[in-house]
């Protein structure tokens, strides 16, 4: 609060106006908000700034969002949106982003990245085991236990590297690299100089070197060239009883193999005192992974959802400089108390009594209203909406709905079935003007180039409907088929509708219908 006041900051409305919450009990960790709302997270030009050149496809992600989960991810995903865009601005060309997510929100999320970084700049969807034991419940569950959460690795562009592979521990390291040399280096002689007689012969890898030769002709694994650079570099050794040993040193080894699955790291780290209370925290440990695979010492970690202040503290103890922003005052105050848990002294101050194994995390803290400015102009965007071709459909969509279609073309036939007269009789023969118990076929099958529009649809009984169904055979040809078989329920076909009459009705109104929407000639469509 001091801090505040220091900033001009003494109330709620100073709070509101400077862009940040105000630290009373109503709104700290134990209130993490789950719930987004327009009107209390988003800014309607965020909305209008998105829908222009390069985030079109963005502000339709929104949109798409709104639709099939609800207002309130979609305002998330706005509020993250915008901040995702200016985190992709910021980024150099070889930088990194890792977006953490559970699995309410994973897949729009990834559908925005796409839109701002570019699918093709995806790296890896990465799954974190929590290591989370179920409470159980006394109720039946209705879905499988949630343990795990997303991480998507997005690179600025391809020219972003990693480095895949984790430390070994150092029980692993004992067993590994299970040897010492004088100098204390742990090494192992598990790689051989020689190839095995079963590769056969090699003859371009037979020679001698310092008077030694592999007696088969599969000859030695390395050039002599690599050969000799290997024993300058002291990997390759000639021992006193004359034989020789080809060594791989612990420091030479890259580690091992990380893949998109992370298991290995439970969720608040080994360390209990890591915890904040933030219900979203995550453990050191994570932050390290990434932080280690991703840069270099000196590089710069921005976290800009800095609240529980595990990325500072991980990039901290990795020799990388940081940023670290976040909407709650209290943020400040967690990364003191865990700079002191991990026993840094922050501009040269320390909270416990222990020894600082840092001595000075030089911190600078800047108000809401001290911020630096921006002085350099967007760049041109490296992304850009793509130019998609018009859409090809197996069959094209009729432009009035078959419901509709239906009732058009049952009046024709006053209400009677197209194939055999089939119709909804009442016990005194009148007959019910519904469509239920029709089919809505077509008159020349698509099989052979028939429209979906309804110039070529016709109401059919269930029963002939599905025998026709597959076989490739126009109405006219099955109507004589049925009547042949003796299945019509009127005495001739002469009682059907005129199949003439009936295209020109339906031609007259789908042309109407054109003409109502604006649309091209029928006769582009295949009508």
């Amino acid at each position: 609060m001091a801090t505040l006041a220091d900033w001009g900051i003494r109330n709620r409305a100073d709070a509101a106006d400077a862009g940040i919450e105000w630290p009373d009990g109503e709104n700290g960790a134990a209130k993490f908000q789950d719930i987004w709302r327009w009107e209390n997270d988003v800014h309607e030009e965020w909305l209008a700034d998105m829908r222009k050149p390069p985030y079109e496809g963005l502000a339709q992600v929104i949109e798409a969002t709104r639709l099939a989960h609800g207002e309130s991810t979609a305002a998330y995903l706005t509020y993250m949106a915008i901040r995702l865009i200016e985190m992709h601005r910021v980024l150099k060309p070889t930088g990194s982003l890792y977006l953490h997510c559970d699995y309410s929100a994973n897949s729009y999320l990834r559908l925005a990245m796409d839109a701002i970084f570019g699918q093709d700049n995806l790296k890896n969807e990465i799954i974190w085991r929590r290591n989370d034991v179920g409470k159980g419940s006394q109720h039946q569950p209705k879905s499988f236990g949630t343990n795990t959460d997303t991480i998507l690795y997005y690179g600025k562009s391809a020219d972003t590297r990693v480095r895949p592979y984790r430390d070994l521990t150092e029980e692993e390291a004992s067993s590994r690299f299970d040897k010492i040399d004088e100098h204390g280096r742990r090494y192992n002689t598990a790689t051989p100089l020689f190839s095995s007689r079963s590769m056969g012969p090699r003859p371009n890898l037979c020679y001698e070197w310092r008077g030694f030769r592999n007696p088969h002709p599969s000859g030695w694994r390395l050039s002599k060239e690599r050969l000799e650079e290997e024993y300058q570099k002291g990997n390759v050794v000639i021992r006193p009883d004359g034989k020789l040993e080809r060594r791989k040193y612990r420091e030479d080894y890259l580690g091992v193999p990380i893949d998109n699955l992370w298991s290995d790291i439970p969720r608040i780290g080994s360390a209990a005192n890591e915890r904040t209370g933030y219900p979203t925290q995550k453990p050191v440990a994570l932050a390290e992974r990434i932080i280690k695979a991703s840069t270099n010492p000196g590089d710069i970690v921005l976290d800009c959802f800095a609240g529980c202040a595990y990325v500072p503290v991980a990039a901290e103890r990795n020799g990388r400089q940081w940023i670290a922003c976040d909407i709650s005052p209290r943020s400040l105050t967690v990364l003191r108390r865990q700079f002191a848990k991990f026993r840094y002294a922050v501009n040269g101050a320390h909270e416990t009594e222990r020894p600082a194994l840092i001595a000075d995390a030089d911190v600078t803290v800047r108000s809401p209203k001290d911020l630096p400015q921006r002085t350099d102009k967007d760049p041109e965007p490296a992304i850009r909406p793509k130019s998609l071709p018009p859409r090809k459909f197996k069959k094209p969509a009729s432009i009035i709905p078959e419901k509709e279609m239906l009732e058009f073309l049952l009046e024709l036939s006053g209400y009677m079935a197209w194939c055999c007269g089939f119709a909804n009789r009442m016990p005194d023969g009148s007959i019910v003007r519904t469509t239920n118990n029709f089919h809505l076929d077509h008159t020349d099958p698509g099989s052979k180039g028939g429209s979906n529009q309804i110039p070529n649809r016709a109401p059919m009984c269930p029963r002939h409907n599905i025998l026709k169904s597959n076989r490739g055979v126009y109405l006219r040809e099955y109507r004589e088929e049925i009547a042949d078989a003796g299945e019509m329920l009127v005495n001739t076909t002469d009682e059907l509708v005129d199949l003439s009459m009936a295209y020109e009705a339906a031609l007259e109104k789908y042309s109407a219908e054109r003409a109502k929407r604006g649309l091209q000639a029928a006769a582009k469509e295949g009508v």
